[in-house]
């Protein structure tokens, strides 16, 4: 759950994510039609393909039965797998069109799986497999997953490796807010989930971290929660660790786009939206 937010669909459900389901499906042999609609037909395949897998034959795609369902696929892969996700639209900016869901994974289909990792802090390879699909899974209504911050990653390949260091500080952990996230930002990531959990213990920032990580900041407010805040909003402040009128009005006008109302108060809305870049 922490590294993995898979979404559960059932009968009744629709949309892209029931979409790709079929489609991986299909790509196990199973003969539905991928429409988008989750009706018995589906559900008889998923039961089948559970059975199969030795997974609880319940006829609902959830945690347990999407990492039996997913067909990894890459550049070069073609066939209903690749359709799965090509067929999300995986836009890399509003302008941008949409992939076709031909079935042939070539270099542009790459470049936007390529980018769906990077908005959500994933391992870049370019290729769909478990740990993409587990975020593919949550295009559905509601709340969107957070992402992820690996040990291992820095500042150049996720932008939110100096933010969640200084959060980590925020929280008590004496390590250099450097914008590499080594084993010392492992360690204290581990150190810090174990105040919280017994279980899903890892060196990765994930799911059930950031809610506690993020700390409410406004104006006239200082530390290192408002330079994890700075440092998301490179390029127009310095990362003094000062809410004042400056990251205030660098705040509203954020809030302005992408997380009204534009109140200036940094709470779970406008943190989420500014550690994920989405255009899908």
């Amino acid at each position: 759950m922490n590294v993995e937010p898979w979404s559960t669909i059932s009968e009744g459900a629709s949309g892209p994510v029931v979409k790709g389901a079929q489609y991986l499906l299909r790509a196990k042999g199973h003969t539905i039609a991928a429409d988008g609609a989750f009706g018995p037909l589906t559900r008889a395949a998923v039961i089948a393909q559970q059975t199969t897998a030795g997974v609880p034959a319940d006829g609902v795609v959830g945690p347990l039965t999407w990492p039996h369902l997913v067909t990894p696929v890459s550049q070069g892969s073609t066939g209903d797998a690749v359709r799965a996700v090509q067929q999300f639209g995986l836009l890399r900016s509003p302008g941008d069109t949409a992939l076709v869901p031909d079935g042939s994974f070539g270099p542009i289909t790459k470049e936007h799986v390529e980018f769906f990792q990077e908005s959500w802090g994933l391992s870049l390879d370019g290729a769909a497999g478990r740990e993409t699909w587990s975020f593919l899974s949550t295009a559905v209504p509601g709340p969107r997953p957070w992402p992820l911050v690996k040990q291992g990653s820095t500042q150049a390949t996720n932008w939110r490796v100096l933010a969640a260091q200084h959060l980590l500080r925020a929280h008590g952990a004496t390590i250099a807010a450097d914008g590499v996230f080594g084993p010392a930002s492992g360690a204290a990531t581990i150190a810090f989930q174990q105040t919280l959990r017994a279980v899903e213990i890892s060196s990765t920032i994930g799911q059930l971290d950031w809610p506690s990580l993020i700390v409410t900041v406004r104006l006239g407010d200082h530390g290192e929660a408002v330079k994890a805040l700075q440092t998301l909003l490179a390029g127009e402040l310095t990362v003094d660790g000062d809410f004042g009128p400056l990251t205030d009005a660098a705040v509203r006008s954020f809030q302005d786009v992408f997380a009204p109302p534009s109140d200036g108060i940094v709470g779970p809305v406008t943190w989420w939206s500014l550690v994920v870049r989405l255009f899908d």
